[in-house]
């Protein structure tokens, strides 16, 4: 189990949780209610995992994730942001953290987020290429593959009334359960959302029948899904393979 550092600025908060936390059989082993304090207690306790509100006062929390990566550059942090940051979340990103929780917070947002860092393969400078370039900042001395570098399991994207979910090839059990998670922050009145699986080539069978039970729950609303995939191989699989129906009532093959 993992030893945790949390930081932000709201006793409440941190109590909240350190309860959740605890409950997961992982060990606070400290606070900081500041990002000053929070460097001088990373450096005391060398934790596994730092959990990061960005919206302290005084230094904020991606300024503190800068100043950490740099003395620190192995520090595993995850930040926690309202739904209305995205952008500060990507920009946090781009300085070194590992991952982010959307609030509200709860138990198996928490529990699907350490399991995914404290199991990534993490490559720092091949993840701050991947989040230029998802902020449309490709450093234009060399050309960055997507498959050279580390690819979030999914990504949400609120484009006024829509909700765009990317599904790539690396999706897992539990980044699955995550993005189900997530979702339901989304599916409030009459959502609009299109699921799109880029040119990602397949899912694991165990990982493909929970996308199709997402699928379901999104269609037990009353608004409007739809799924596109830009890999005809992938459709055909989902169309035939018998295991996702409910994807394969709605995918549609969309050419580059």
């Amino acid at each position: 189990m993992a030893r945790i550092l949390i930081v932000d600025d709201s006793a409440v908060a941190r109590k909240s949780l350190r309860e959740i936390v605890t409950s997961l059989a992982h060990t606070v082993v400290g606070e900081a209610e500041n990002g000053a304090q929070a460097f001088v207690e990373y450096a005391r306790l060398k934790p596994d995992i730092v959990t990061m509100d960005l919206t302290m006062q005084g230094l904020s929390g991606a300024e503190t994730t800068s100043k950490l990566i740099a003395t620190f550059p192995e520090a595993r942090i995850i930040v926690i942001s309202a739904m209305e940051e995205r952008k500060v979340v990507l920009d946090a990103l781009e300085r070194g953290a590992r991952h982010f929780i959307i609030k509200p917070i709860s138990q198996e947002k928490v529990a699907a987020v350490l399991t995914n860092v404290l199991q990534q393969a993490f490559d720092q400078q091949k993840h701050r290429e991947l989040v230029r370039k998802m902020k449309g900042m490709r450093d234009s001395t060399a050309a960055v593959r997507t498959e050279d570098v580390y690819m979030a399991p999914h990504q949400i994207i609120r484009d006024g009334n829509l909700t765009i979910v990317k599904i790539n090839a690396n999706l897992t059990l539990t980044s699955c359960q995550s993005l189900a998670i997530e979702m339901e922050e989304y599916l409030t009145g009459e959502p609009k959302v299109l699921v799109d699986f880029g040119v990602t080539a397949g899912l694991d069978k165990q990982v493909l029948a929970e996308v199709d039970k997402l699928i379901r729950k999104i269609e037990a609303g009353s608004g409007m899904l739809k799924a596109v995939s830009r890999n005809s191989a992938f459709v055909d699989a989902v169309n035939t393979t018998g295991e996702a129906a409910g994807l394969a009532a709605i995918i549609r093959y969309l050419p580059n």
